[in-house]
Protein backbone atom coordinates (compact mmCIF):
# COMPACT_ATOMS: atom_id res chain seq x y z
CA UNK A 1 0.00 0.00 0.00
CA UNK A 2 2.79 2.40 0.89
CA UNK A 3 4.45 1.83 -2.03
CA UNK A 4 1.60 2.83 -4.24
CA UNK A 5 0.83 5.72 -2.44
CA UNK A 6 4.21 7.21 -3.50
CA UNK A 7 3.74 5.88 -6.90
CA UNK A 8 0.37 8.35 -6.84
CA UNK A 9 2.37 11.25 -5.09
CA UNK A 10 5.26 10.83 -7.85
CA UNK A 11 2.93 10.74 -10.59
CA UNK A 12 1.87 14.50 -10.05
CA UNK A 13 5.20 15.06 -11.47
CA UNK A 14 4.34 14.21 -15.04
CA UNK A 15 5.61 16.61 -17.92
CA UNK A 16 7.26 18.50 -15.43
CA UNK A 17 11.26 18.62 -14.39
CA UNK A 18 11.02 16.14 -10.70
CA UNK A 19 13.08 16.79 -7.82
CA UNK A 20 16.25 15.53 -6.67
CA UNK A 21 15.67 11.13 -6.43
CA UNK A 22 12.08 11.55 -7.11
CA UNK A 23 10.63 10.01 -10.65
CA UNK A 24 8.85 11.96 -13.24
CA UNK A 25 6.00 9.26 -14.89
CA UNK A 26 5.07 10.29 -17.90
CA UNK A 27 1.75 8.71 -19.09
CA UNK A 28 0.21 11.25 -21.85
CA UNK A 29 1.43 12.71 -24.96
CA UNK A 30 3.54 15.62 -25.20
CA UNK A 31 0.84 18.51 -27.02
CA UNK A 32 3.15 21.46 -25.19
CA UNK A 33 6.15 22.46 -25.21
CA UNK A 34 7.56 20.52 -22.06
CA UNK A 35 10.65 20.27 -20.64
CA UNK A 36 12.36 17.10 -18.90
CA UNK A 37 15.60 17.38 -16.51
CA UNK A 38 17.18 20.24 -15.31
CA UNK A 39 19.52 20.76 -12.14
CA UNK A 40 22.29 19.33 -10.59
CA UNK A 41 20.66 15.76 -9.98
CA UNK A 42 17.48 15.66 -12.59
CA UNK A 43 15.13 13.60 -11.65
CA UNK A 44 14.47 10.67 -14.45
CA UNK A 45 11.51 10.60 -16.65
CA UNK A 46 9.62 7.01 -16.72
CA UNK A 47 7.85 6.18 -20.19
CA UNK A 48 4.86 4.72 -19.26
CA UNK A 49 3.99 3.59 -22.75
CA UNK A 50 4.35 4.90 -26.14
CA UNK A 51 4.76 8.93 -25.73
CA UNK A 52 3.92 11.15 -28.91
CA UNK A 53 5.52 14.44 -29.46
CA UNK A 54 2.96 16.69 -31.74
CA UNK A 55 0.75 19.35 -32.03
CA UNK A 56 3.52 21.75 -32.38
CA UNK A 57 4.95 20.74 -29.22
CA UNK A 58 8.72 20.79 -28.56
CA UNK A 59 10.40 18.63 -25.98
CA UNK A 60 13.31 19.81 -24.56
CA UNK A 61 15.57 17.17 -22.93
CA UNK A 62 18.28 18.90 -20.28
CA UNK A 63 21.73 17.75 -20.65
CA UNK A 64 22.07 14.72 -17.81
CA UNK A 65 18.79 13.41 -18.07
CA UNK A 66 18.19 10.03 -18.13
CA UNK A 67 15.11 8.78 -19.74
CA UNK A 68 13.55 5.06 -18.96
CA UNK A 69 11.08 3.14 -20.99
CA UNK A 70 9.01 0.88 -19.21
CA UNK A 71 9.71 -2.64 -20.64
CA UNK A 72 6.58 -4.71 -22.13
CA UNK A 73 4.72 -5.90 -19.57
CA UNK A 74 2.35 -8.56 -21.19
CA UNK A 75 1.78 -10.51 -24.66
CA UNK A 76 1.25 -8.34 -27.75
CA UNK A 77 -2.58 -8.56 -28.46
CA UNK A 78 -4.16 -7.70 -32.09
CA UNK A 79 -6.20 -4.24 -31.81
CA UNK A 80 -4.91 -3.85 -28.04
CA UNK A 81 -2.19 -1.66 -26.59
CA UNK A 82 -1.63 -3.15 -23.20
CA UNK A 83 1.13 -3.63 -21.81
CA UNK A 84 3.30 -2.32 -24.34
CA UNK A 85 6.63 -0.59 -23.62
CA UNK A 86 7.69 2.41 -23.30
CA UNK A 87 8.77 4.39 -26.52
CA UNK A 88 9.18 8.60 -27.46
CA UNK A 89 8.07 9.15 -31.03
CA UNK A 90 8.71 12.77 -32.42
CA UNK A 91 5.98 12.88 -34.61
CA UNK A 92 5.76 15.37 -37.85
CA UNK A 93 3.84 17.88 -36.13
CA UNK A 94 6.48 17.65 -33.40
CA UNK A 95 10.00 18.86 -32.03
CA UNK A 96 12.72 17.44 -29.61
CA UNK A 97 16.05 19.01 -28.32
CA UNK A 98 18.17 16.95 -26.52
CA UNK A 99 21.33 18.94 -26.29
CA UNK A 100 23.18 16.64 -24.36
CA UNK A 101 27.36 16.97 -23.92
CA UNK A 102 30.55 14.80 -23.48
CA UNK A 103 30.30 14.95 -19.67
CA UNK A 104 26.56 14.91 -19.31
CA UNK A 105 24.93 12.84 -22.06
CA UNK A 106 21.28 12.05 -22.18
CA UNK A 107 20.61 8.47 -21.82
CA UNK A 108 17.57 6.68 -22.87
CA UNK A 109 17.64 2.98 -21.32
CA UNK A 110 15.06 0.38 -19.24
CA UNK A 111 12.84 1.22 -16.59
CA UNK A 112 13.48 -2.79 -15.93
CA UNK A 113 12.99 -3.83 -12.18
CA UNK A 114 15.95 -5.55 -9.99
CA UNK A 115 14.30 -5.86 -6.99
CA UNK A 116 15.99 -9.19 -5.44
CA UNK A 117 19.71 -7.89 -7.03
CA UNK A 118 20.18 -10.36 -8.79
CA UNK A 119 21.88 -8.60 -12.07
CA UNK A 120 18.78 -9.92 -14.04
CA UNK A 121 15.68 -7.91 -14.97
CA UNK A 122 12.82 -9.33 -13.01
CA UNK A 123 9.99 -11.41 -14.46
CA UNK A 124 6.51 -10.47 -14.27
CA UNK A 125 5.14 -14.04 -14.37
CA UNK A 126 6.36 -17.49 -16.24
CA UNK A 127 6.05 -15.70 -19.73
CA UNK A 128 8.87 -14.06 -19.10
CA UNK A 129 6.59 -10.42 -19.42
CA UNK A 130 8.91 -7.80 -17.49
CA UNK A 131 7.73 -6.10 -14.68
CA UNK A 132 7.21 -2.75 -14.19
CA UNK A 133 8.60 0.02 -12.21
CA UNK A 134 6.85 1.52 -9.46
CA UNK A 135 8.55 3.90 -7.41
CA UNK A 136 10.08 2.75 -4.85
CA UNK A 137 11.57 -0.11 -7.17
CA UNK A 138 15.26 -1.41 -7.54
CA UNK A 139 15.80 -0.26 -11.31
CA UNK A 140 17.81 -2.95 -13.41
CA UNK A 141 20.36 -0.46 -14.72
CA UNK A 142 20.41 1.58 -11.88
CA UNK A 143 23.91 3.51 -12.63
CA UNK A 144 24.11 4.55 -16.54
CA UNK A 145 25.94 7.36 -16.09
CA UNK A 146 28.96 5.62 -14.31
CA UNK A 147 28.67 1.65 -14.93
CA UNK A 148 26.33 0.93 -17.34
CA UNK A 149 24.60 -2.28 -17.32
CA UNK A 150 26.14 -4.96 -20.04
CA UNK A 151 25.78 -6.09 -22.70
CA UNK A 152 25.08 -9.38 -21.41
CA UNK A 153 23.26 -9.98 -17.82
CA UNK A 154 24.41 -12.72 -14.78
CA UNK A 155 21.90 -15.42 -16.69
CA UNK A 156 23.75 -14.75 -20.07
CA UNK A 157 21.06 -13.30 -21.34
CA UNK A 158 21.07 -10.43 -23.75
CA UNK A 159 19.81 -7.31 -22.13
CA UNK A 160 18.04 -5.93 -25.34
CA UNK A 161 14.31 -5.56 -25.73
CA UNK A 162 13.86 -3.87 -22.34
CA UNK A 163 11.69 -0.98 -23.43
CA UNK A 164 10.67 0.57 -27.13
CA UNK A 165 13.20 3.03 -28.55
CA UNK A 166 13.14 7.04 -30.09
CA UNK A 167 11.24 7.33 -33.15
CA UNK A 168 11.27 10.45 -35.13
CA UNK A 169 9.11 11.64 -38.08
CA UNK A 170 9.50 14.36 -40.45
CA UNK A 171 7.96 15.70 -43.92
CA UNK A 172 11.26 15.13 -46.20
CA UNK A 173 10.68 13.28 -49.23
CA UNK A 174 11.23 9.67 -49.83
CA UNK A 175 10.40 6.98 -52.72
CA UNK A 176 7.40 5.03 -50.99
CA UNK A 177 4.55 4.12 -53.40
CA UNK A 178 2.97 6.89 -51.63
CA UNK A 179 -0.43 8.32 -52.51
CA UNK A 180 -0.48 11.28 -54.58
CA UNK A 181 3.00 10.66 -56.27
CA UNK A 182 6.59 10.42 -55.24
CA UNK A 183 7.36 12.29 -51.88
CA UNK A 184 3.90 13.66 -51.53
CA UNK A 185 2.11 10.89 -50.06
CA UNK A 186 3.06 9.62 -46.27
CA UNK A 187 3.16 5.89 -44.90
CA UNK A 188 3.04 4.68 -41.06
CA UNK A 189 6.71 3.80 -39.77
CA UNK A 190 7.86 0.42 -39.18
CA UNK A 191 7.66 -0.60 -35.58
CA UNK A 192 4.04 1.40 -35.55
CA UNK A 193 2.15 -0.29 -38.19
CA UNK A 194 -0.63 -1.89 -35.82
CA UNK A 195 -4.05 -1.31 -34.06
CA UNK A 196 -4.35 1.25 -31.60
CA UNK A 197 -2.28 4.12 -32.56
CA UNK A 198 -3.67 7.26 -35.04
CA UNK A 199 -2.53 6.87 -38.15
CA UNK A 200 -1.70 10.75 -38.30
CA UNK A 201 1.01 9.95 -35.05
CA UNK A 202 2.81 7.39 -37.54
CA UNK A 203 3.12 8.64 -40.52
CA UNK A 204 6.35 10.15 -42.29
CA UNK A 205 7.59 11.65 -45.70
CA UNK A 206 6.56 14.60 -47.97
CA UNK A 207 7.92 17.35 -49.99
CA UNK A 208 10.18 19.27 -47.62
CA UNK A 209 13.81 18.32 -48.09
CA UNK A 210 14.83 21.10 -45.17
CA UNK A 211 11.97 19.96 -42.73
CA UNK A 212 13.29 20.50 -38.87
CA UNK A 213 12.64 18.13 -36.74
CA UNK A 214 14.85 19.06 -33.75
CA UNK A 215 18.09 18.30 -32.25
CA UNK A 216 19.97 15.09 -30.84
CA UNK A 217 23.40 15.68 -29.70
CA UNK A 218 25.33 13.49 -27.32
CA UNK A 219 22.68 11.02 -26.96
CA UNK A 220 22.83 7.79 -25.94
CA UNK A 221 20.15 5.12 -26.58
CA UNK A 222 20.05 1.49 -24.88
CA UNK A 223 18.58 -1.59 -24.55
CA UNK A 224 15.43 -1.12 -26.52
CA UNK A 225 13.90 -3.09 -29.44
CA UNK A 226 10.99 -4.53 -28.07
CA UNK A 227 7.89 -4.82 -29.41
CA UNK A 228 4.85 -2.59 -29.82
CA UNK A 229 2.63 -4.76 -31.99
CA UNK A 230 3.32 -8.29 -32.62
CA UNK A 231 6.36 -8.25 -35.50
CA UNK A 232 6.99 -4.34 -34.82
CA UNK A 233 10.01 -4.74 -32.71
CA UNK A 234 11.59 -1.02 -33.26
CA UNK A 235 15.30 0.46 -33.75
CA UNK A 236 17.32 2.16 -31.50
CA UNK A 237 16.59 5.29 -33.57
CA UNK A 238 14.14 4.99 -36.36
CA UNK A 239 14.37 8.34 -38.56
CA UNK A 240 11.23 8.59 -41.07
CA UNK A 241 11.32 11.21 -43.57
CA UNK A 242 13.39 13.43 -41.38
CA UNK A 243 15.08 16.64 -43.12
CA UNK A 244 18.10 18.23 -43.29
CA UNK A 245 16.75 20.90 -40.80
CA UNK A 246 17.67 18.42 -38.16
CA UNK A 247 20.80 17.62 -36.38
CA UNK A 248 22.04 14.82 -35.61
CA UNK A 249 25.35 14.32 -33.54
CA UNK A 250 27.67 12.25 -31.09
CA UNK A 251 24.41 9.56 -30.90
CA UNK A 252 25.24 6.42 -29.63
CA UNK A 253 23.06 2.64 -30.06
CA UNK A 254 23.94 0.01 -27.47
CA UNK A 255 22.71 -3.26 -27.03
CA UNK A 256 19.40 -2.76 -29.32
CA UNK A 257 17.50 -5.79 -30.40
CA UNK A 258 16.60 -4.76 -33.76
CA UNK A 259 18.57 -2.26 -35.97
CA UNK A 260 20.86 0.57 -34.62
CA UNK A 261 19.86 3.93 -37.03
CA UNK A 262 17.73 3.29 -39.67
CA UNK A 263 16.70 5.88 -42.47
CA UNK A 264 13.36 5.86 -44.09
CA UNK A 265 14.18 8.33 -47.22
CA UNK A 266 14.94 11.54 -45.85
CA UNK A 267 17.98 13.83 -46.26
CA UNK A 268 18.64 14.39 -42.67
CA UNK A 269 22.62 14.73 -42.25
CA UNK A 270 24.93 12.88 -39.04
CA UNK A 271 28.24 13.08 -37.49
CA UNK A 272 29.74 11.26 -34.95
CA UNK A 273 27.25 7.87 -35.17
CA UNK A 274 28.33 4.75 -32.83
CA UNK A 275 26.34 1.46 -33.24
CA UNK A 276 27.24 -1.71 -30.30
CA UNK A 277 26.11 -5.29 -30.50
CA UNK A 278 22.22 -4.86 -32.13
CA UNK A 279 21.13 -7.76 -33.36
CA UNK A 280 20.10 -6.90 -36.61
CA UNK A 281 21.98 -4.21 -39.36
CA UNK A 282 23.99 -1.06 -37.20
CA UNK A 283 23.21 1.20 -40.18
CA UNK A 284 20.54 1.06 -42.22
CA UNK A 285 19.35 3.06 -45.09
CA UNK A 286 16.81 2.93 -48.10
CA UNK A 287 13.42 4.44 -49.48
CA UNK A 288 14.96 7.12 -50.97
CA UNK A 289 17.53 8.41 -48.31
CA UNK A 290 19.91 11.24 -49.77
CA UNK A 291 21.85 12.39 -46.71
CA UNK A 292 25.76 12.67 -45.72
CA UNK A 293 27.39 11.59 -42.75
CA UNK A 294 31.01 11.35 -41.64
CA UNK A 295 32.46 9.54 -38.80
CA UNK A 296 30.41 6.11 -38.03
CA UNK A 297 31.55 3.63 -36.09
CA UNK A 298 30.32 0.05 -35.12
CA UNK A 299 30.76 -2.96 -33.42
CA UNK A 300 28.60 -6.21 -34.01
CA UNK A 301 28.18 -8.38 -31.58
CA UNK A 302 30.57 -11.40 -30.72
CA UNK A 303 29.59 -13.32 -28.01
CA UNK A 304 26.80 -15.60 -27.32
CA UNK A 305 23.90 -16.41 -24.70
CA UNK A 306 24.00 -19.11 -22.73
CA UNK A 307 21.27 -20.87 -24.15
CA UNK A 308 21.75 -20.52 -28.00
CA UNK A 309 23.00 -18.16 -30.15
CA UNK A 310 20.43 -15.66 -30.30
CA UNK A 311 20.84 -12.11 -29.99
CA UNK A 312 18.29 -9.94 -31.74
CA UNK A 313 16.33 -10.32 -34.59
CA UNK A 314 18.99 -11.45 -36.58
CA UNK A 315 22.09 -11.81 -34.22
CA UNK A 316 24.21 -9.35 -36.02
CA UNK A 317 23.40 -9.47 -39.56
CA UNK A 318 25.01 -6.17 -41.46
CA UNK A 319 27.52 -3.92 -40.73
CA UNK A 320 25.50 -2.16 -43.19
CA UNK A 321 22.03 -2.51 -45.40
CA UNK A 322 21.94 0.52 -48.34
CA UNK A 323 18.92 0.12 -50.14
CA UNK A 324 18.61 2.31 -53.33
CA UNK A 325 14.48 1.47 -52.62
CA UNK A 326 12.68 -0.22 -50.90
CA UNK A 327 10.73 -2.56 -53.16
CA UNK A 328 10.93 -5.01 -55.80
CA UNK A 329 9.67 -1.84 -59.19
CA UNK A 330 9.15 -5.32 -61.15
CA UNK A 331 5.31 -3.86 -62.09
CA UNK A 332 5.87 0.12 -61.45
CA UNK A 333 6.36 2.52 -63.59
CA UNK A 334 6.14 6.65 -63.64
CA UNK A 335 3.68 8.10 -65.84
CA UNK A 336 5.06 11.13 -66.23
CA UNK A 337 2.02 13.07 -68.05
CA UNK A 338 0.12 12.63 -64.33
CA UNK A 339 3.11 11.99 -62.29
CA UNK A 340 1.62 9.27 -60.19
CA UNK A 341 2.59 5.36 -60.85
CA UNK A 342 0.90 3.09 -62.78
CA UNK A 343 1.24 -0.74 -63.53
CA UNK A 344 3.19 -1.83 -66.74
CA UNK A 345 0.80 -4.50 -66.97
CA UNK A 346 -1.66 -1.62 -68.64
CA UNK A 347 1.05 -1.50 -71.48
CA UNK A 348 2.22 2.15 -69.89
CA UNK A 349 6.01 1.26 -69.39
CA UNK A 350 8.19 3.97 -68.63
CA UNK A 351 11.68 2.11 -67.00
CA UNK A 352 12.31 6.30 -64.78
CA UNK A 353 13.31 5.15 -61.19
CA UNK A 354 12.04 6.24 -58.29
CA UNK A 355 13.92 8.56 -56.39
CA UNK A 356 17.00 6.35 -55.22
CA UNK A 357 19.27 6.46 -52.29
CA UNK A 358 22.28 8.53 -52.93
CA UNK A 359 23.99 9.56 -49.50
CA UNK A 360 27.33 9.78 -48.59
CA UNK A 361 29.15 8.06 -46.23
CA UNK A 362 32.50 9.07 -45.06
CA UNK A 363 35.00 7.57 -42.56
CA UNK A 364 33.24 4.62 -41.18
CA UNK A 365 34.92 1.83 -39.31
CA UNK A 366 32.55 -1.27 -38.79
CA UNK A 367 33.96 -4.38 -37.08
CA UNK A 368 31.76 -7.38 -37.88
CA UNK A 369 31.24 -10.81 -35.23
CA UNK A 370 33.81 -13.17 -37.09
CA UNK A 371 36.93 -13.45 -34.83
CA UNK A 372 40.02 -14.45 -37.52
CA UNK A 373 41.86 -17.72 -37.31
CA UNK A 374 43.01 -18.18 -33.55
CA UNK A 375 40.81 -16.49 -31.30
CA UNK A 376 39.51 -18.37 -28.48
CA UNK A 377 35.43 -16.68 -28.78
CA UNK A 378 33.00 -17.78 -31.44
CA UNK A 379 30.96 -15.57 -33.52
CA UNK A 380 27.11 -14.71 -32.18
CA UNK A 381 25.29 -16.74 -34.48
CA UNK A 382 26.69 -19.68 -36.68
CA UNK A 383 23.58 -18.75 -38.93
CA UNK A 384 24.54 -14.91 -39.14
CA UNK A 385 25.40 -14.36 -42.52
CA UNK A 386 28.30 -11.96 -40.97
CA UNK A 387 28.11 -9.48 -44.00
CA UNK A 388 29.89 -5.87 -44.09
CA UNK A 389 27.93 -3.93 -45.94
CA UNK A 390 25.39 -5.03 -48.75
CA UNK A 391 24.19 -2.78 -51.43
CA UNK A 392 21.11 -3.94 -53.06
CA UNK A 393 17.67 -2.36 -55.05
CA UNK A 394 19.66 0.33 -57.09
CA UNK A 395 21.49 2.12 -54.30
CA UNK A 396 23.99 4.75 -55.51
CA UNK A 397 25.94 6.95 -53.51
CA UNK A 398 29.34 7.36 -52.60
CA UNK A 399 31.32 5.03 -49.74
CA UNK A 400 34.57 6.84 -48.70
CA UNK A 401 37.58 6.68 -46.59
CA UNK A 402 36.23 3.16 -44.33
CA UNK A 403 37.29 0.39 -43.22
CA UNK A 404 35.05 -3.03 -42.97
CA UNK A 405 36.61 -6.04 -41.44
CA UNK A 406 35.74 -9.11 -39.52
CA UNK A 407 33.13 -10.13 -41.71
CA UNK A 408 34.49 -13.93 -41.79
CA UNK A 409 33.48 -15.71 -44.84
CA UNK A 410 31.73 -12.70 -46.34
CA UNK A 411 33.11 -9.65 -48.28
CA UNK A 412 33.44 -6.55 -46.92
CA UNK A 413 30.90 -5.04 -49.82
CA UNK A 414 28.15 -7.35 -51.11
CA UNK A 415 26.31 -6.58 -54.27
CA UNK A 416 22.82 -7.52 -54.29
CA UNK A 417 21.03 -9.54 -56.35
CA UNK A 418 20.26 -7.50 -59.50
CA UNK A 419 16.74 -5.44 -58.01
CA UNK A 420 16.11 -2.24 -59.39
CA UNK A 421 14.23 -0.59 -62.13
CA UNK A 422 15.78 -1.57 -65.57
CA UNK A 423 19.31 0.05 -66.27
CA UNK A 424 19.35 1.58 -62.92
CA UNK A 425 20.43 -2.11 -60.58
CA UNK A 426 23.94 -1.39 -58.79
CA UNK A 427 26.23 -2.94 -61.25
CA UNK A 428 24.34 -0.13 -63.80
CA UNK A 429 24.99 2.35 -61.33
CA UNK A 430 28.63 1.66 -60.57
CA UNK A 431 29.34 1.64 -64.37
CA UNK A 432 27.58 4.70 -64.45
CA UNK A 433 29.48 6.79 -62.20
CA UNK A 434 26.59 6.99 -59.76
CA UNK A 435 27.79 4.48 -57.05
CA UNK A 436 31.13 4.62 -55.52
CA UNK A 437 33.83 3.25 -53.33
CA UNK A 438 36.93 5.04 -52.61
CA UNK A 439 39.90 4.67 -50.67
CA UNK A 440 38.58 1.76 -48.33
CA UNK A 441 40.05 -1.35 -46.81
CA UNK A 442 37.88 -4.07 -46.53
CA UNK A 443 38.01 -7.68 -45.17
CA UNK A 444 39.49 -10.69 -47.63
CA UNK A 445 36.41 -13.44 -46.76
CA UNK A 446 35.84 -16.18 -49.08
CA UNK A 447 34.08 -16.36 -51.78
CA UNK A 448 30.13 -16.46 -51.15
CA UNK A 449 27.29 -18.90 -52.72
CA UNK A 450 26.74 -18.47 -55.97
CA UNK A 451 23.40 -16.89 -55.75
CA UNK A 452 24.44 -13.73 -54.57
CA UNK A 453 26.22 -11.28 -56.37
CA UNK A 454 29.63 -10.14 -54.55
CA UNK A 455 32.05 -7.44 -54.65
CA UNK A 456 35.89 -9.10 -55.36
CA UNK A 457 38.28 -7.55 -54.03
CA UNK A 458 41.07 -7.02 -56.04
CA UNK A 459 43.21 -3.70 -55.19
CA UNK A 460 42.56 -0.63 -57.91
CA UNK A 461 39.66 -2.06 -59.77
CA UNK A 462 36.88 -4.64 -58.55
CA UNK A 463 35.25 -7.11 -60.89
CA UNK A 464 31.27 -7.01 -59.75
CA UNK A 465 30.55 -10.49 -60.29
CA UNK A 466 27.42 -11.46 -60.58
CA UNK A 467 26.88 -15.04 -58.75
CA UNK A 468 25.94 -17.77 -60.47
CA UNK A 469 27.41 -16.21 -64.14
CA UNK A 470 30.39 -16.56 -66.21
CA UNK A 471 33.32 -14.74 -65.06
CA UNK A 472 33.32 -13.22 -68.66
CA UNK A 473 29.96 -11.75 -67.96
CA UNK A 474 31.43 -9.73 -64.88
CA UNK A 475 30.78 -6.32 -65.38
CA UNK A 476 34.28 -3.95 -64.55
CA UNK A 477 34.13 -0.45 -63.12
CA UNK A 478 36.91 2.00 -62.14
CA UNK A 479 33.97 3.20 -59.65
CA UNK A 480 35.95 1.42 -56.86
CA UNK A 481 39.51 2.61 -56.41
CA UNK A 482 42.00 3.27 -53.79
CA UNK A 483 41.10 -0.10 -52.13
CA UNK A 484 42.89 -2.50 -49.87
CA UNK A 485 42.68 -6.44 -48.31
CA UNK A 486 42.57 -6.29 -44.31
CA UNK A 487 45.21 -5.21 -42.02
CA UNK A 488 44.07 -5.38 -39.43
CA UNK A 489 41.46 -7.22 -37.34
CA UNK A 490 40.11 -4.88 -34.39
CA UNK A 491 39.32 -8.10 -32.76
CA UNK A 492 38.15 -8.05 -29.23
CA UNK A 493 39.58 -10.21 -26.25
CA UNK A 494 36.86 -12.99 -24.86
CA UNK A 495 36.34 -16.35 -23.64
CA UNK A 496 36.02 -19.79 -24.49
CA UNK A 497 33.05 -19.85 -24.30
CA UNK A 498 32.65 -16.61 -26.37
CA UNK A 499 30.97 -14.55 -22.87
CA UNK A 500 31.88 -11.01 -22.22
CA UNK A 501 33.93 -11.27 -19.05
CA UNK A 502 36.83 -9.45 -17.14
CA UNK A 503 39.24 -9.86 -20.59
CA UNK A 504 37.84 -7.69 -22.29
CA UNK A 505 37.92 -5.02 -20.00
CA UNK A 506 41.30 -5.63 -19.77
CA UNK A 507 41.80 -5.07 -23.43
CA UNK A 508 39.17 -2.69 -24.50
CA UNK A 509 38.50 -2.35 -28.36
CA UNK A 510 40.81 0.32 -29.87
CA UNK A 511 39.34 0.96 -32.88
CA UNK A 512 42.26 3.46 -34.31
CA UNK A 513 43.88 2.54 -37.67
CA UNK A 514 47.49 1.24 -37.37
CA UNK A 515 49.71 0.62 -40.69
CA UNK A 516 49.40 1.97 -44.00
CA UNK A 517 45.22 2.10 -43.64
CA UNK A 518 45.71 4.90 -41.10
CA UNK A 519 47.73 6.77 -43.74
CA UNK A 520 46.24 9.93 -44.82
CA UNK A 521 45.45 10.35 -48.67
CA UNK A 522 41.98 10.14 -49.21
CA UNK A 523 39.20 11.58 -50.52
CA UNK A 524 38.53 15.43 -48.59
CA UNK A 525 34.71 15.21 -47.41
CA UNK A 526 32.53 17.55 -48.95
CA UNK A 527 29.16 18.58 -47.08
CA UNK A 528 27.71 21.04 -43.91
CA UNK A 529 29.54 20.34 -41.31
CA UNK A 530 31.83 17.96 -42.25
CA UNK A 531 35.84 17.90 -41.23
CA UNK A 532 37.46 18.62 -45.03
CA UNK A 533 40.56 17.41 -43.63
CA UNK A 534 39.71 13.59 -42.69
CA UNK A 535 41.48 12.13 -45.97
CA UNK A 536 42.12 8.70 -43.56
CA UNK A 537 40.90 5.68 -43.38
CA UNK A 538 38.31 4.88 -40.60
CA UNK A 539 36.07 6.50 -38.04
CA UNK A 540 39.15 7.79 -36.03
CA UNK A 541 42.80 9.07 -36.53
CA UNK A 542 45.38 6.94 -36.02
CA UNK A 543 47.08 9.51 -33.88
CA UNK A 544 44.07 10.80 -31.99
CA UNK A 545 45.05 11.15 -28.25
CA UNK A 546 41.23 10.57 -27.27
CA UNK A 547 38.66 9.34 -29.39
CA UNK A 548 35.14 11.20 -29.93
CA UNK A 549 33.26 8.44 -28.17
CA UNK A 550 34.76 9.13 -24.98
CA UNK A 551 32.72 9.80 -21.52
CA UNK A 552 29.92 9.73 -22.78
CA UNK A 553 28.95 6.32 -24.78
CA UNK A 554 27.99 3.21 -22.61
CA UNK A 555 31.01 1.30 -24.48
CA UNK A 556 33.69 3.79 -23.18
CA UNK A 557 32.49 4.04 -19.53
CA UNK A 558 31.92 0.52 -19.20
CA UNK A 559 35.29 -0.22 -20.36
CA UNK A 560 34.82 -1.88 -23.43
CA UNK A 561 36.19 0.93 -25.31
CA UNK A 562 39.65 2.56 -25.20
CA UNK A 563 39.50 5.97 -24.88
Amino acid sequence: MQKKIVALLVSALVGVAGTAGAQTFVSADVTANTTWGGGANPSPIILQNPIFVKNGATLTILPGTIVRGQPRTAAVLAGSTVGTPGALIVTQTGRIVANGSPASPVIFTTAATDNDNDGNADDADVNGFKDKYDAGDSFLDDTPTTAPLAPLNKAGKSNVSLWGGVVVLGSAPTNNAAKGGVGYGKVTIEGLTIPGFPAADATYGGIEPHDNSGLLRYVSIRHAGDEIGDGNELNGLSLGGVGDGTTLENIEIYCNFDDGFEWFGGTVNGKNLAVFFVGDDMFDLDEGYTGINQFLFGVMPFFNENAGTAYGSASGDKAGEFDGDNYRPDNLALNDNVNTRIDVTNSVVDPTPWPLSNPAMYNMTLIGSTPDAGQAFVPASAASTNRGIQFRNGFAGAVHNSIVVNTGAETGIEVGSGTGAPGFGVVDNANAGLLSLVCSTLDDGAALAADETTVVNNGNALNLALGGTAAGANATTGAFTGLTVEDQTFNPTGNAAGKLDSSLKAAPINPRSTGSIGTLGCVSPRGPGLDPGATYRGAFLRTAPKLWTTGWTAMNVGGLLAN
